[in-house]
């Protein structure tokens, strides 16, 4: 049987993470279990410093916004019963991920993928495949259904 008290949600406001909103939420109501919607401001890229705009400007605005659309995301099931944290923090997705599902116990993680092409996922690798790979817990990938998978 299983026994889910804890999901954990990482959330980058993309479609894809929207989509696998819709699952947690599922989950979280079946299994009357709390959801942490957890947000990762990253490290300001080196080339948004040729802005005009201090590096504490920046990362304020991001955190502005991210706090904004989960307001917005939460006003959405505000009509369920379970609870849901809403969480930001700073640093890298994969890094903040796992750190906050063991912090947590949590009890499961869902989030989406990209789809990233296959060159671009060697360059890059890919944040929903270091997690499951390292996730103190089972995890849930969720692909947006308009993202196909085309053999390289």
């Amino acid at each position: 049987m299983l026994n889910i008290k804890r999901i954990l949600m990482p959330i980058d406001f993309s479609e894809p993470g929207k989509t696998a909103l819709m699952y947690a939420i599922a989950f979280a109501d079946q299994f009357a279990a709390a959801v942490d919607l957890l947000h990762v401001v990253e490290p300001v890229p080196a080339n948004a410093l040729l802005s005009y705009q201090p590096m504490e400007v920046l990362k304020q605005s991001m955190r502005s916004d991210a706090e904004q659309q989960m307001e917005e995301l939460h006003s959405e099931w505000a009509d369920y019963a379970f609870p849901v944290n809403r969480i930001i923090v700073d640093g890298f997705p994969f890094v903040e991920i796992i750190k906050h599902a063991k912090a947590s116990n949590a009890d499961m993680i869902v989030m989406g993928t990209h789809g990233r092409g296959a060159f671009t996922h060697m360059l890059m690798g890919s944040v929903a495949e270091k997690v499951v790979r390292k996730a103190p817990c089972p995890v849930l990938t969720v692909r947006h259904p308009e993202h196909e998978f085309v053999h390289p």
